[in-house]
């Protein structure tokens, strides 16, 4: 009855937990009721989904009408992402519309060209001409005021778009993107902001010099701000930062061109308040909608109210949910008659001596070696120890060489664990049955234990995936914590799914394998099982997260990049650490934990790969549903 009060304590705990998640994203994103937020699927000409989100304040109808901010998101990312700036512009009096951008999470794969490289600029447009074509019927929105926005990649989209279309966009705001369209173009007919943060890791991998400051002195920007497409661009004053530069368009009228540098990095300008603030600022400026009693220059941009930091922490409550839930039914799952017949007989320890040479040699090399294999500043994507693998991804973005990069680990902790069964483990009572491969009490291979351990996982994963699913439901969101990001995931992601759970399978058995080294058996009582849940995850994802506090430090503290990631685009994987330790964590944890309940790989095994395999594959960028 203790134990049974003990879980139902802990679920109580995690309805709360759950609850109060919902309260904040759903409060919070609605300014309290007063904005009304629609989920729509638009289509394209070619017949693709573009999956949309619309922040519509109450108070803004036909006879009140209000400015509309379409905001992009950055490459790999998800419409969540930019939810910061939606939630402050739409408490602030603006109509919203953020969106995934084609291939991207919600959105198709593209299969036409209807949102391609059309237009003057050059530049795909993802989504924006689908986008444009319904909301400038809405009756509510004031055309004269219509502000397009992206982050990144998305800046360049939108950039894109506003070059293409200067008649209708009145402001067009660069957030960490450096690119301004071709030298060739000569009329930018609307309000232009370029915001570049101090310590931006994409900008500064390819300034001129040790800083940022080269990129608002590139000629695009140049002219632009200066309205002079005919002085020799190295005859051009450089530009100040902060400065409003009046300029008259083609067109007769006048437009203002600023630039700003907050102090952020280039992945976290939407969880950044340096970064949020100056956003703000510059739109609601320019607008003249929103900006707060006090703010009277940029020099007052610090006093700026922001909200959107409680949406973002009912994120982080509503995730800590789904991991609760998880562990609960993992728990509960054991005691019931069906699932109890997975635990195995207790497995002989026949790991190092503990606190040996063997022993410490053996937890540093695992702590060191995957770090050490991720910081080489020579990740592969497109060839694997020299084979050619592009054929194989199926995703965008970084998941190419998170894949290589735990395949090569995967090989050298085969390898570690090869060389420590021939030279301690095989006698010492190292074998099939105590390295956990066994499938039954006896010598026989039974098929219904693997069946039934994938039954397991399915079970546990499931549990957090409706908990996402409801939340998904009434929030009309997923969720993210910095760089990492979860949702449901589209059917025609399914193959796709299939594919990257085999994909992951040598990282998690390899480590697995690896660490019956250190022989940290369960012996059945709680306490050992979360000490040793503890242990393998530090292990882990210790030295990761180092490296990670370390990029993140030498980036926003001195701003500069760590070298081994300074070549080509590899500081993308820098920041990229944080959401793989958090994936990898977790799975890794649901891992140690039912191995040890079972003493077996197999339900541990099939319950990791179903977690790591969601969170990879239902918001990264999409290439190809199928081979």
């Amino acid at each position: 009855m203790r134990k049974l009060t003990r879980m139902s304590m802990a679920l109580i705990l995690v309805a709360l937990i759950f609850a109060t998640s919902l309260v904040l994203i759903i409060g919070t994103s609605t300014s309290w009721g007063k904005v009304e937020i629609t989920d729509l699927n638009l289509v394209t000409a070619d017949g693709d989904k573009i999956h949309t989100l619309l922040y519509k304040p109450k108070n803004v109808t036909a006879e009140n009408k209000a400015p509309l901010a379409i905001i992009a998101h950055g490459g790999s990312d998800m419409l969540e992402q930019t939810s910061s700036y939606a939630i402050e512009l739409s408490r602030r009096g603006y109509v919203v519309v953020t969106y995934d951008y084609a291939a991207q999470a919600g959105s198709d794969v593209p299969t036409g060209d209807s949102e391609g490289n059309s237009g003057i600029s050059g530049y795909g447009k993802r989504g924006l001409n689908t986008i444009w074509n319904t909301v400038k019927f809405f009756n509510y929105v004031d055309t004269d005021r219509i502000v397009t926005m992206g982050h990144s990649g998305g800046g360049m989209h939108t950039v894109g778009f506003a070059i293409d279309n200067q008649e209708d966009i009145f402001l067009q705001v660069n957030i960490g993107m450096n690119m301004y369209g071709p030298n060739s173009i000569t009329e930018h007919n609307f309000n232009f902001v370029n915001i570049l943060g101090d310590s931006d890791e994409s900008a500064l991998a390819r300034a001129v010099g040790d800083t940022n400051w080269s990129h608002f002195q590139v000629e695009q920007l140049k002219r632009m701000f200066y309205n002079d497409y005919e002085t020799p661009a190295e005859e051009l004053p450089e530009l100040e930062l902060n400065k409003v530069y009046t300029v008259t368009g083609t067109d007769g009228n006048t437009y203002r061109r600023t630039a700003y540098m907050p102090d952020s990095c280039h992945a976290y300008y939407l969880v950044d308040q340096d970064a949020v603030k100056t956003v703000i600022y510059a739109v609601t400026s320019h607008v003249g909608l929103g900006l707060d009693a006090g703010i009277n220059s940029y020099d007052d941009y610090k006093s700026i109210s922001t909200v959107w930091q409680w949406h973002d922490i009912g994120y982080f409550l509503e995730f800590a949910s789904i991991v609760a839930i998880m562990a609960i039914v993992a728990v509960a799952l054991m005691k019931t008659k069906v699932f109890a017949s997975l635990e195995l007989q207790p497995l002989k320890n026949v790991g190092y001596k503990k606190y040996s040479w063997r022993w410490f040699l053996a937890l540093g090399l695992l702590v060191i070696l995957p770090p050490a294999l991720y910081a080489t500043g020579k990740l592969p994507q497109e060839t694997f120890l020299g084979i050619p693998v592009k054929s194989l991804w199926l995703l965008e973005g970084n998941v190419s060489a998170w894949i290589c990069w735990q395949w090569l680990l995967s090989i050298v902790l085969f390898a570690f664990f090869i060389f420590y069964h021939f030279t301690y483990g095989k006698k010492n009572g190292g074998d099939f049955r105590n390295y956990g491969f066994a499938s039954s009490d006896t010598k026989k291979f039974c098929f219904g234990y693997i069946l039934k351990s994938l039954l397991y996982g399915l079970t546990v994963v499931g549990s957090g995936y409706l908990l996402m699913a409801f939340a998904s439901h009434y929030t009309q969101q997923g969720l993210h914590i910095a760089t990492f990001m979860l949702r449901t995931i589209d059917a025609n992601r399914t193959f796709i799914f299939l594919v990257y759970f085999l994909f992951l399978t040598p990282y998690f058995l390899s480590s697995t394998l690896a660490a019956r080294a250190l022989g940290l058996i369960g012996d059945g009582t709680a306490k050992t099982t979360a000490k040793n849940v503890a242990i393998f995850t530090a292990i882990a994802v210790g030295g990761l997260l180092v490296l990670w506090v370390v990029f993140v430090y030498v980036l926003n503290v001195h701003n500069v990049i760590l070298p081994m990631f300074k070549v080509n685009r590899l500081y993308i994987l820098g920041i990229g650490i944080l959401p793989m330790v958090i994936g990898i964590g977790v799975g890794n944890a649901l891992n140690v934990y039912v191995s040890q309940k079972t003493n077996s790989v197999w339900p541990g095994l099939f319950t990791a790969l179903l977690f790591g395999t969601w969170a990879m594959t239902a918001t990264t960028a999409v290439s190809s549903y199928f081979y």
